[in-house]
């Protein structure tokens, strides 16, 4: 069999695929899919049918036909998919696409005005098509309201990001959607990070209508599609799992930003601020056995060499005393930007060993600053970390055993 480095659910996926493209090429109609947790399905109930059984031994599948007479004709198929499948060939190009639309936001958020505040400063607009790597095209589009102004108002109209996804696949079907869904909730992540404002999933990515894959493919190529990005710096995290280590960083990269998501679509500041603290901790964190050992030593130094100016500019904030209980007297930049990281992670530890406090109070208590600001300052700090690493990738050895 294949020395493809996927997993057998995900093998099964791809044979499966092959072979309903060899039987749909050999004259067979099996255009309806569906599955158990034993077996796919492919083809009517009601017509001819092929069931694919899960089996433990190589090739994972079984393929049995409905109509016995068509046995030999099933099993011959099934011996041809396998055998494109060991040659690692994934025979074409399967598109899948889904719409994203930005979240409405809702000024009756009953646990502070954090939502609010952090939503005017991050939220910027996107217009027209971008790219992600060699295989994701988006349009952003934006629905006006009617009576919209921009100069008087607060948020952004809302933005739509139609997210269009090129899997190598040798047709639509379960191996190609399992790609596109895991590729579109990444770059669903990646959208919210760079529009500065949560994004909603459809409940599912759908193959591409054939009448849109001929200007697809032009975009794929064409050169004036630029690659989607937020404050001047490449959001294109795919690009980089081909070249050595990429790997790694992709799925650093991923979890930041899939992290990241949560905390800007999370309604308790607390909640929001934890996420944030992790969606930057994710950088720091070696693929390894030691990756567990001093923890907030690592989050220190990680974050003081990877962006000092972005934590210099949280210490200048007006409101940096009040929320982190620190007070700069006479101290070096060095020893403010220290103090302040280690404040941040005591936060995140802080809540996640004790869990949380009531946060509820209601715009008649009047507003408090620290807790409103912080979310706003925690949210800066995650987005300075995730720009910071993709435009200088690295990693810590703080935690090695030879390293002291």
């Amino acid at each position: 069999m294949s020395s493809l480095q996927l997993d057998v659910r995900v093998v099964r996926m791809l044979l499966a695929d092959w072979f309903a493209r060899l039987a749909r090429e050999s004259g067979l109609s099996l255009s309806q899919y569906g599955s158990s947790d034993q077996a796919y399905t492919l083809g009517a109930p009601d017509s001819f049918n092929v069931t694919a059984h899960f089996i433990q031994e190589r090739p994972f599948l079984r393929f049995v036909s409905s109509d016995t007479a068509r046995q030999d004709l099933v099993e011959s198929l099934a011996k041809n998919a396998i055998a494109h499948v060991d040659a690692e060939d994934y025979g074409g190009t399967a598109w899948h696409s889904a719409s994203l639309s930005a979240l409405d936001f809702e000024l009756s958020a009953p646990f502070s005005m954090g939502p609010f505040l952090q939503r005017l400063g991050s939220q910027t607009r996107i217009l027209g098509w971008r790219r992600l790597g060699a295989n994701i095209l988006i349009e952003f589009t934006e629905e006006l309201p009617p009576d919209w102004d921009e100069k008087n108002a607060l948020f952004a109209p809302k933005a739509v990001a139609n997210v269009h996804v090129a899997v190598p696949a040798p047709c639509a079907g379960y191996f190609s959607s399992h790609v596109a869904h895991g590729v579109v909730e990444t770059a669903a992540a990646i959208c919210t990070f760079a529009l500065g404002r949560g994004v909603a999933l459809p409940p599912s990515a759908f193959p591409t209508g054939p009448e849109r894959l001929p200007d697809l493919d032009v975009r794929r190529t064409d050169q004036s599609v630029l690659t989607l990005a937020r404050k001047h710096i490449s959001l294109d995290i795919f690009s980089q799992i081909s070249v050595p280590g990429g790997l790694d960083h992709f799925a650093r990269m991923r979890a930041a930003l899939l992290t990241f998501d949560a905390a800007v679509q999370q309604q308790r500041d607390s909640v929001a601020c934890i996420l944030y603290v992790v969606a930057a901790e994710c950088l720091t964190t070696p693929n390894t056995a030691w990756k567990a050992s001093k923890l907030t030593k690592r989050f220190i130094e990680f974050f003081d060499e990877l962006m000092p100016s972005v934590l210099d500019q949280m210490v200048a904030h007006e409101n940096f005393e009040t929320v982190f209980g620190i007070r700069r007297g006479a101290r070096t930049s060095r020893a403010l930007r220290h103090e302040l990281l280690e404040q941040v992670y005591d936060f995140r530890s802080g809540h996640l060993h004790s869990g949380l406090r009531p946060s509820y109070c209601g715009f008649a208590s009047g507003f408090d600053s620290a807790d409103d600001i912080r979310r706003g300052l925690f949210a800066d700090l995650a987005e300075g970390a995730i720009l910071g690493y993709l435009a200088s990738p690295r990693a810590s050895l703080v935690g090695h055993p030879s390293y002291s």
